[in-house]
């Protein structure tokens, strides 16, 4: 049986020459004179075309479908629809070929035998300079493939695709590994990873679509001037960052921009200290992330010691330079707190008490990292609002308003339940989106890894779970916060409105701005 066949179809060499003659120099009356010349192969993948060690004894025009180029078995180049596809080399000497050519997906293609286009030339010379063009056409495109061939993996990669999509589909990881000069140990890692890439967009687009909120989220107009203020403050002035390199990794996860999401009304003066504190705690945060387990409870104990010394008075403290660093950032703070509230000595007292909650917190969560110890879903519930930071966001509210605390203490202390719950959503969404980034790093803190780990349920399932806990969550939000969305108070308004925003903005920020939790978060689809 033979691999290439003669079919019988409704084709003449016209249908060539809107393709091949874009120079216009010869009539389509011209073209019906070609048909004697021409025939019509079609192949099935692994038709072989021509042979290695045989003489290349006719040029084709493929017309669809896709044809390799081997070199003692390895894949070198790919024709695909409107490529010519001939051995040159062989050809145009006519001697043994050193390539095959393989058909590897369903093609048809014309065939010029090598006696019949030196008859037409012969016998038809108006098609020479046509002829000569279609050779200046091959060379480009084999040289236009060589510049490719010798791109890096990826680039040559990206490169294949845009110009023949859907090709990896057609070949093996050998051949495909050949054609990009790469193992195919480099292949399956690629492949691997593009299969991540896929399922954590689809994972994304299922919580843009499931995380909704019945109010928005809004960013401070001047977030560009806070964070270039916020990086020289945390960089510069205190050195909160260790290095260039971590200062713009502070700029490019656009850490500010949480701040300016959560306290969008807040005064210039405020949010300016707000974001600074943000500054400082990101910085805690991922310093002590680094540190190898053994270590990290005894660093957040002198973290802590500094800042207790802070709130209480206790100036005089003897603390290794990294943590004294920490320290006087926050005695900044700390001292100018007063005259923003001011001077307010029950919110002061208010947000010492939630300071230290969030330090103990964070001490628990790094003892436990310590020990290898495993949350229990009690205790991690329990502890998750401090030590998320979501609490502290929502404690820092009044702060933001554009009022004494004296004006808003008795709505503020009757919203009790409703920050209680938007704490909760605050840390539910969190977990959702740094699951990945935590899970990589083998830190059980974290809901969806616990409910994996306690109740043996698979990923997808958790993650359906926990959405649904979220939407029970919000659906208990609502309803509670209802009595501040309807109350004649417009202080118990705005105090709602604000602490919608902490839960919005939060969210927001994850899927939006930042690629703190993974690079393809804040990626447009």
């Amino acid at each position: 049986m033979k691999l290439v066949m003669i079919i019988d179809m409704d084709w003449s060499p016209v249908h060539l020459k809107p393709l091949l003659d874009y120079l216009k120099k010869v009539s389509e009356e011209e073209y019906t004179m070609l048909s004697p010349y021409f025939e019509i192969g079609s192949s099935k993948p692994g038709g072989v075309l021509l042979k290695s060690g045989a003489i290349e004894i006719e040029s084709r025009f493929i017309l669809q479908g896709m044809v390799g180029k081997f070199y003692l078995g390895k894949l070198e180049r790919l024709y695909v629809q409107g490529d010519v596809c001939v051995e040159m080399e062989s050809y145009a000497n006519q001697l043994p070929s050193r390539f095959e050519f393989k058909v590897l997906q369903q093609a048809r293609f014309t065939r010029l035998p090598y006696k019949n286009a030196n008859l037409i030339l012969e016998k038809h010379p108006q098609f020479e300079e046509l002829s000569e063009e279609l050779y200046r056409l091959f060379r480009y495109r084999e040289e236009k493939w060589q510049v490719v061939s010798l791109l890096p993996f990826e680039q040559a990669r990206t490169a294949l695709n845009k110009h023949y999509p859907g090709f990896e589909s057609v070949l093996t990881q050998k051949q495909l590994a050949d054609l990009l000069g790469v193992d195919r140990k480099t292949i399956t890692r690629h492949n691997n990873k593009e299969y991540a890439e896929a399922k954590l967009k689809r994972i994304i687009r299922y919580y843009k679509s499931n995380l909704k909120y019945p109010f928005g989220s809004r960013i401070h107009d001047e977030v560009d001037k806070l964070d270039a203020q916020a990086l020289v403050w945390g960089g510069v002035i205190h050195r909160l960052f260790s290095g260039t390199k971590q200062e713009n990794k502070y700029k490019e996860l656009r850490l500010t921009w949480l701040s300016a999401r959560l306290y969008p009304d807040a005064s210039w003066e405020k949010l300016t200290w707000i974001a600074r504190l943000y500054a400082l705690l990101f910085a805690m945060d991922d310093f002590t992330d680094q540190l190898p387990e053994g270590i990290k409870a005894e660093v957040w104990g002198e973290i802590s010691c500094g800042f207790y010394g802070v709130l209480e008075g206790d100036n005089c403290m003897i603390l290794p330079k990294s943590i004294m660093a920490y320290r006087n950032a926050f005695y900044e703070l700390w001292m100018k707190l007063p005259k923003l509230v001011n001077y307010d000595e029950s919110y002061l007292d208010y947000l010492r008490n939630e300071i230290q909650l969030y330090l103990k917190s964070n001490t628990w969560e790094a003892e436990n990292r310590d020990r290898k110890v495993i949350p229990t879903m009690e205790d991690y519930l329990i502890q998750r609002p401090f030590f998320s930071g979501g609490q502290l966001s929502i404690s820092l509210t009044p702060l933001a308003m554009d009022c004494d605390y004296s004006e808003i203490k008795g709505s503020f202390t009757k919203s009790e339940a409703i920050r209680a719950l938007a704490a909760k959503l605050i840390f539910i969404t969190n977990d959702l989106f740094s699951y990945e980034k935590e899970k990589k790093l083998g830190d059980f803190h974290n809901l969806m890894i616990l409910k994996i780990h306690h109740e043996q349920v698979k990923e997808d399932r958790a993650r359906e779970e926990i959405v649904e806990y979220h939407r029970q969550t919000l659906l208990e939000f609502t309803k509670q916060a209802e009595v501040f969305r309807k109350s004649a108070s417009s202080t118990e308004q705005e105090l709602l409105k604000q602490i919608e925003f902490k839960i919005s903005g939060a969210a927001s920020w994850s899927l939006y701005d930042t690629s703190r939790y993974h690079r393809l978060f804040n990626k447009e689809e």
